[in-house]
């Protein structure tokens, strides 16, 4: 037999893991959960978590955002409607409304989902997530939080991108993961495009405001600081808060205190 061209090799790998990425299981007995990533991650930073809740018989589904991770989208692509757009097609899989989890970018994500189709969701989760106001941009947010590390180890590419500087990627975003879950972070790392992250959103009483919401904080975080992690739920208060004591990426830190968090909602 011949051998499969790499070309081929590549392509069958990256469909599958965005099939898998993408899938829903569990017994269906339990809740349902979906889970958003954040910028400069895909859907596999989520694996760790999404195991422990699929074992206590929830049901899982964890959307690649377009231009992360394995999808295979380009930058162009990649608009903040395209965002929740995917994430509508993940809720759509549900056969009941879905608790709507975010890490870091994904707040703005599952804010403005919630939004566009209040009633597909049970409630909010912010992990270590920006929480926008009405009007508010995830670059306003970030241009506020003086004591974040990110900024200094920014890359602009000039070409509608964001990247991190690669020698400080995993100790900004996980300082206390294991050799593992710095090795999943730099997998799936991709540069960042910019313009979803300087769309606005509106938010009203009417959709956004009807649904529970909880936070849960990292005291560790270099990325979205704590300090702005506070402000920012002061200002959208939440029903429930939970601290964590990892940095930025606790799905990989410490996902068990995740699970067990989300398992409480």
């Amino acid at each position: 037999m011949s051998p499969v061209p790499t070309t081929l090799r590549t392509a069958l790998a990256i469909a599958m893991t965005a099939l898998v990425a993408c899938s829903s299981t569990g017994d269906g007995d339990g809740k349902t959960y979906v889970l958003v990533h954040g910028a400069w991650m895909g859907a596999a930073g989520w694996d760790p978590v999404a195991a422990q809740l699929r074992d206590e018989g929830a049901s899982v589904i964890i959307p690649e955002l377009p231009a992360h991770g394995a999808d295979p989208a380009g930058p162009a692509d990649a608009t903040l409607a395209a965002y929740l757009d995917r994430v509508a097609g993940a809720i759509a899989q549900a056969e009941r409304p879905v608790i709507l989890v975010g890490h870091s970018m994904a707040g703005i994500v599952i804010s403005a989902s919630a939004e566009r189709d209040p009633a597909g969701i049970a409630a909010l989760v912010y992990v270590a997530a920006y929480v926008p106001t009405s009007g508010q941009s995830l670059f306003d947010l970030a241009m506020s939080d003086g004591d974040s590390e990110i900024g200094a180890n920014l890359v602009d590419h000039q070409d509608g991108t964001l990247g991190i500087r690669p020698d400080a990627f995993a100790e900004l975003f996980c300082a206390d993961c294991g050799p593992e879950g710095k090795a999943v972070l730099a997998a799936s790392y991709r540069d960042e495009p910019v313009a979803p992250l300087v769309t606005p959103i509106m938010l009203t009483e009417g959709a956004f405001g009807t649904l529970p919401r909880s936070y849960l904080a990292t005291t560790r975080d270099r990325v979205v600081s704590p300090d702005l992690q506070s402000r920012m739920t002061a200002a959208t208060p939440m029903d429930r808060e939970v601290t964590l004591d990892t940095s930025h990426v606790p799905m990989l830190a410490a996902p068990g205190a995740v699970a067990d968090a989300l398992l409480a909602e």
